[in-house]
């Protein structure tokens, strides 16, 4: 029988898991307004945007959902100490790394949402990077199992 010796994590770590736990809730309001929004959050936007999302393919919206519920599950399996957050995270960065190809290669983005629609997808794939890390981190200290 395999035992395992569950160590302390350190302040950071929860500090680090918390932020992470709020950015994808953050991340979640973005999808659920792109998913549930409706002709209501679309007449809100220039045509420009209109345009953008009316012409997105489903499975964008498909590899965000990943992005969303990957991130928030991962983020809860490292506060409950769990090795599986590392599998959800990875799940989570790939959805990222999918609408970053649709959003800079397969699509005019760029051009309608300009700075926004390359800073933000990096700053998704930089946090979820480092999450992963720490998790890895984590499970090569004994702070998670």
């Amino acid at each position: 029988m395999k035992e395992t010796i569950q160590r302390k994590a350190p302040v950071w770590y929860w500090i680090v898991a918390v932020a992470g736990l709020l950015w994808f809730l953050m991340d979640f309001m973005a999808f659920y307004m792109r998913a549930f929004g409706g002709e209501a959050m679309l007449a809100s936007m220039p045509e420009a945007q209109q345009a953008l999302y009316r012409g997105m393919p489903s499975w964008v919206n498909i590899v965000f959902a990943l992005e969303v519920f990957g991130g928030i599950l991962g983020c809860i399996g490292l506060l409950l100490k769990k090795r599986m957050a590392l599998w959800l995270l990875g799940i989570s960065l790939f959805g990222t790394l999918c609408q970053t190809v649709y959003l800079y290669f397969l699509s005019d983005a760029i051009s309608v949402m300009g700075s926004m629609a390359v800073v933000m997808p990096l700053v998704a794939i930089t946090i979820t990077c480092v999450l992963i890390f720490v998790g890895r981190k984590a499970a090569g200290r004994g702070w998670i199992s």
